[in-house]
């Protein structure tokens, strides 16, 4: 179930109170978004994008992540991390140390969107823009619980064969790392 309306106070998500803040908070049955059914295009791609995230980030129910990140990504994708860039192996290698470290500091760790919001691309195709917020976290193996904020932002390109990829991903976390990040890359120019 997602709250349609969250606030997020000093990196700890909770759901606002209806009745301080005079809001109205209502719920709504979210699902898989791999098989939600879209009314729009907006929410098309708004879909797509979660079910890729889902696919490749959400510790332990990631099984075969690196296979979902290859489908998800562009080979020519331009990715950051907080503020190191990279290409589509660089930044798969944090991927990689992020799941072994959440693996070994978690006891319990989910993730969950706030709010995702897709732009489909104005020339009618299959591509377009996602906002993505969220949260992350749970038990950590001292005991304590631990939550931090997410947000991303992905441009996503309809493929020749009438598919998806994500051509660029800009992460940004607030969640305490101890995974060695790998050196970042330089991106070079290039004109469509």
């Amino acid at each position: 179930m997602r709250l349609s309306l969250s606030t997020a106070i000093f990196g700890f998500v909770c759901a606002a109170s209806a009745g301080g803040l005079g809001l109205h908070v209502t719920a709504e049955v979210d699902g898989d978004p791999c098989t939600r059914t879209a009314v729009n295009r907006f929410e098309d791609l708004s879909n797509w994008v979660e079910c890729q995230v889902n696919s490749f980030f959400p510790f332990p129910a990631n099984r075969a992540w690196d296979v979902a990140y290859d489908a998800a990504f562009s080979r020519d994708v331009l990715a950051s991390w907080n503020e190191t860039k990279f290409d589509f192996d660089g930044f798969k290698a944090p991927y990689k140390s992020f799941n072994e470290t959440i693996g070994r500091n978690f006891v319990d760790f989910r993730h969950a969107f706030i709010k995702t919001l897709g732009v489909p691309s104005s020339s009618g195709g299959r591509g377009g823009f996602v906002y993505l917020t969220g949260w992350e976290g749970g038990l950590t193996a001292l005991g304590t619980e631990l939550y931090a904020e997410d947000a991303a932002f992905a441009v996503v390109e309809e493929t020749p064969e009438g598919g998806r990829v994500i051509a660029e991903f800009r992460e940004a976390s607030n969640m305490m790392n101890t995974a060695p990040v790998p050196e970042p890359q330089d991106w070079t120019c290039r004109l469509p």
